[in-house]
C-alpha cells in the first residue's frame, strides 16, 4: 500500500465476535470509477446508497451470519495480503453500513457505543441540513407510480432527434435576444416590484416543477433495463432562500452503470429549463408589454440565474455538481474535497503526520484541494451577492428578510466553525499529542490574519463611471430662420477665420431689406424738401423717422449677416444630419451641429452621495476606457459640484445604454436618474498613453487615503444601509 496503515485497533474484542450479514432487500452494483471496480450498497426501503471499495466488498460479502467478524476478516488477510482492510477500517466500514440501515447484527451496548460516532455523523448531517436556512428539504409524496405511467411517453425526449430540436430552440432563442440583450438586462431592475413579485414567484415555482420531473424521467429513463434502478421514491418543497420550490430525490441513478447516462440525469432538469426559456425567449422579443410579455421575461430571469448560478454551476451542490462528480468519477467530492483540505492542514500546519489522506491518486489530489477551496470561496461570495441583490430590489415591506439572511450566514460561516475550532483544539483526542502546536500555529494565523485586516493599511479607493467631452466646446445654434442653402462637411477642422459653417437664404428678409432701402430714399427727398421750405417742425418728424428706419436697416442686415454662421473657436465642426438638412427650413434656434477643440478632454463622471463624500479637488485617479482595462490614464479630480443633480452629462451612463446609473423608466431619453448625483470633473494629465474620444465611456478609479481592509468594509456596509434608506 501506498500509505502506512495500523493493522490492529484496541477495540476489534468488541466486533470480532459479532456475526452480522446484510439486510434483506439490499441490493449490490458493480461499478467503475477512475479505472477501479467498486461497489454501490443500496437500500431500496430508504432509498440510501454508500459506495465500497472491492477489497473491502470482498470482507463484507464474506459476512453471511454465519462467519464471525474476526474470521472474515482472517480470510480476507489471507486472500489479499496488505491490500485487505485494517482492523480500524473494518471497524469503520461496519459502522457506515449499521447507520446506513444495510447490515443486522445482534449489537450489544458496549459495541453500539463504538458506533456512536457514525451516528452522531449522520446526526449533524441531519442538524446542518434543518438548520441551514438556505436549504431544507420536506418530502411530500412518492412520485414514482406516476413517472412509470407516463414514462413511454417522455422517451423520445431522450433520444438524438429530440436533442436536435433542443439545440436549434436554443439557437433560435439566443438569436431571439441578442439584439435586445440591454433592454433584457434593463428589465430586470422590475422584478421584484409589486404585482411582478407574485408572477415570478408562480413562474419560479412552475419552472421548478417541470424541471424536477426532468431528472424524475431521466433516472426512470436510464435506470429502466433493471427494475430496481431508477425508482424515484420522494418529492417535496425545498426551501431556496426563503422560497418553496419543488425537489426529486433521484439518488438512485447512483445504481446506473454508465456515468454519462448518470450526467444526463444531473443535466435533465437544466435541459428541461432552457427549452422553456428559450421559448419564452422568443415570445417575448415579438410580443408588445403586457402580461404575455412579462411572463415571459420571467420565465427568462428563472432560468437563467438559476441556471447560471445555482444549478450550471458545480462549485453548488445543485445539478451541475454530480454532473461533474459523475464525470470525474469522484463520488461526495463536496464532503471528501472538504476532508481532503482540513487533513492538509492538520498534517502540514498541526503537524499530524500520522494521518492518512485516503486519497487514491494525484488527479484526486488535485481535484479535491482546488474544489474544497473553490467552492468555499464561491458559497461565500453568491450568499453576499444574494444579499447585495435582494437588498437593492425588495420592497422596504420585506427587506426584514436580508437582515435575518445575513445574521444567520454570519452565524453558520463564522460564529459556529469558530466554536466548533475551540472545542476541537481544547477538547478533542485527535490532538491531544500536537495540542500545543495546534493550538499555537491557530492562534498565530488567527493574530497574523486580525493584523493584515485590522492593522495593516491598504490602498483604497473609489471607482465612478464618467464621460468624455472636451473641454472647450461650442454648441451652434441658428440665430435666424430661413433655408439652408449651403454648409461645411462634418468632421472638417475650421477656426473663425474660416468659411462659413452653414449659409442660410431668407428671402423675407432680402425683401425687406429691397423695401427699406425704397422707404430711405423717399424719407431722404422728403427730409431734403423740408430743409428747402424750411420747416423745422417737419424736419424734425422725419429725423426721427430716420432714426427708426435706420435702426430697422441695422437689425435687418445683422439678420441677414447671421444667416451666415462662423466658428466661434478653432476646433472641429460636428454635424452629422447636416447633410440631411439642405434645403430644409430652420427654424431660429435650433442646434445645427458643435466645434470641438480636442487638444484638451476632461471627463464628467457622477458619483453617489456616499461616493462624492470621500473626494475632494486635486484626489488623483486612473482612468481606463470600456472595452480596454489594460490601458490606464492617469489625472486629478479639477471640479466637485457641490449640488446634486438628477439629469445625466450622457445617456452613455445610464442603465439604457450599459451604464451603472440607475435611470426612470418612464424617461425615454435615458438622461432621468432616480437618486441624485454629484458631477465630477477629472483632467487627464497626458494623452500618450491613449486617445480619448469625444462621448466615450470610461472608469475613473479614485485613489483614497489607505486604510485597513476591516475599515474599508466597514465603511461598505454602513454606505450600503444608507443608500437603501436614502440617509
Amino acid at each position: 500500500m501506498a500509505e502506512n496503515r495500523t493493522t490492529f485497533h484496541e477495540a476489534w474484542y468488541r466486533v470480532s465476535t459479532l456475526k452480522p450479514r446484510l439486510q434483506t432487500g439490499v441490493n449490490v452494483h458493480r461499478q467503475r470509477y477512475r479505472g477501479v471496480i467498486w461497489f454501490v450498497v443500496e437500500n431500496t426501503i430508504n432509498n440510501q446508497y454508500t459506495r465500497i471499495s472491492e477489497h473491502s466488498w470482498q470482507f463484507i460479502a464474506k459476512l453471511d451470519g454465519h462467519l464471525t467478524v474476526n474470521e472474515a476478516w482472517q480470510q480476507c488477510n489471507d486472500a489479499l495480503g496488505d491490500y485487505a482492510p485494517t482492523q480500524s477500517e473494518a471497524i469503520q466500514l461496519l459502522g457506515q453500513l449499521h447507520t446506513s440501515n444495510l447490515i443486522y447484527s445482534e449489537i450489544t451496548a458496549d459495541t453500539e457505543s463504538l458506533f456512536e460516532r457514525y451516528q452522531q455523523r449522520i446526526k449533524r448531517q441531519i442538524t446542518g441540513t434543518l438548520t441551514n436556512i438556505l436549504f431544507v428539504k420536506i418530502p411530500l409524496f412518492d412520485p414514482d407510480k406516476f413517472l412509470t405511467r407516463w414514462q413511454n411517453l417522455t422517451k423520445i425526449f431522450f433520444s438524438k432527434f429530440a436533442f436536435l430540436i433542443w439545440t436549434a430552440v436554443i439557437a433560435m432563442g439566443i438569436f431571439s435576444v441578442i439584439s435586445q440583450i440591454d433592454i433584457l438586462w434593463l428589465e430586470s431592475s422590475k422584478v421584484l416590484a409589486g404585482l411582478d413579485l407574485i408572477y415570478l414567484f408562480m413562474t419560479f415555482v412552475i419552472i421548478k416543477v417541470c424541471h424536477e420531473f426532468g431528472h424524475a424521467f431521466a433516472c426512470k429513463h436510464f435506470g429502466e433495463p433493471s427494475p430496481n434502478k431508477g425508482q424515484v421514491h420522494s418529492m417535496g418543497i425545498m426551501f431556496l432562500v426563503f422560497a418553496p420550490i419543488p425537489f426529486v430525490d433521484a439518488s438512485s441513478a447512483w445504481s446506473i452503470r454508465n456515468k454519462r447516462h448518470r450526467a444526463i440525469v444531473g443535466a435533465a432538469g437544466i435541459y428541461v429549463e432552457l427549452f422553456i426559456a428559450a421559448i419564452c425567449a422568443m415570445i417575448w422579443a415579438n410580443t408588445a408589454p403586457g402580461l404575455l410579455h412579462k411572463v415571459a421575461y420571467q420565465v427568462i430571469f428563472v432560468a437563467s440565474v438559476s441556471t447560471v448560478l445555482f444549478n450550471g454551476n458545480p462549485l453548488l451542490r445543485f445539478d451541475a455538481y454530480y454532473i461533474l462528480t459523475d464525470l470525474i468519477e469522484i463520488p461526495n467530492l463536496s464532503m471528501r474535497s472538504k476532508n481532503y483540505v482540513y487533513y492538509l492542514f492538520k498534517r502540514f500546519v498541526w503537524g499530524m503526520h500520522k494521518l492518512s489522506s485516503m486519497v487514491n491518486t494525484t488527479s484526486e489530489r488535485w481535484w479535491l484541494g482546488l474544489f474544497g477551496i473553490a467552492s468555499t470561496i464561491y458559497r461565500i461570495f453568491i450568499c453576499i451577492q444574494i444579499l447585495l441583490y435582494l437588498n437593492d430590489r425588495l420592497p422596504e415591506e420585506l427587506f426584514i428578510i436580508v437582515p435575518i439572511m445575513a445574521g444567520c450566514s454570519l452565524v453558520m460561516w463564522l460564529i459556529v466553525p469558530c466554536i466548533k475550532l475551540w472545542n476541537y483544539l481544547f477538547n478533542s483526542t485527535d490532538v491531544m499529542r500536537y495540542r500545543l502546536r495546534a493550538v499555537s500555529t491557530t492562534f498565530t494565523l488567527a493574530l497574523l490574519l486580525f493584523i493584515g485586516l485590522g492593522v495593516i493599511p491598504i490602498q483604497d479607493h473609489c471607482r465612478i463611471e464618467g464621460v468624455v467631452e472636451p473641454k472647450n466646446m461650442a454648441t451652434i445654434y441658428t440665430d435666424t430662420e430661413g433655408y439652408l442653402n449651403d454648409f461645411l462637411p462634418s468632421g472638417e477642422s475650421i477656426s473663425p477665420t474660416y468659411a462659413p459653417l452653414i449659409k442660410q437664404f431668407n428671402p423675407e428678409l432680402i425683401t425687406r431689406k429691397n423695401v427699406l432701402k425704397t422707404n430711405r430714399i423717399k424719407l431722404d427727398e422728403q427730409i431734403n424738401h423740408a430743409q428747402y421750405i424750411n420747416d423745422q417742425d417737419y424736419f424734425d418728424i422725419l429725423q426721427e423717422q430716420s432714426k427708426a428706419l435706420d435702426e430697422q436697416i441695422t437689425r435687418n442686415n445683422q439678420q441677414l449677416d447671421q444667416l451666415n454662421i462662423h466658428a466661434p473657436l478653432t476646433g472641429l465642426w460636428v454635424s452629422p444630419d447636416i447633410e440631411h438638412r439642405q434645403d430644409s427650413w430652420i427654424a431660429r434656434g435650433s442646434r445645427v451641429g458643435y466645434v470641438v477643440n480636442t487638444d484638451q478632454m476632461e471627463v464628467r463622471g457622477v458619483a453617489q452621495q456616499q461616493s462624492a463624500a470621500l473626494l475632494s479637488n486635486k484626489t488623483t485617479v486612473e482612468i481606463r476606457a470600456h472595452g480596454r482595462p489594460s490601458v490606464t490614464l492617469n489625472g486629478m479630480i479639477s471640479k466637485i459640484n457641490p449640488a446634486g443633480q438628477s439629469t445625466l452629462p450622457s445617456q452613455a451612463l445610464g442603465y439604457a445604454v450599459g451604464g451603472e446609473v440607475e435611470t426612470e423608466s418612464n424617461d425615454h431619453r435615458g438622461l432621468q436618474t432616480t437618486q441624485q448625483f454629484f458631477e465630477i470633473r477629472v483632467q487627464p494629465e497626458s494623452q500618450d498613453t491613449f486617445d480619448l474620444l469625444t462621448g466615450q465611456r470610461v472608469v475613473v478609479r479614485c485613489n483614497l487615503t489607505p486604510k485597513p481592509l476591516a475599515m474599508q468594509w466597514y465603511r461598505s456596509l454602513r454606505q450600503l444601509f444608507q443608500r437603501r434608506f436614502n440617509i
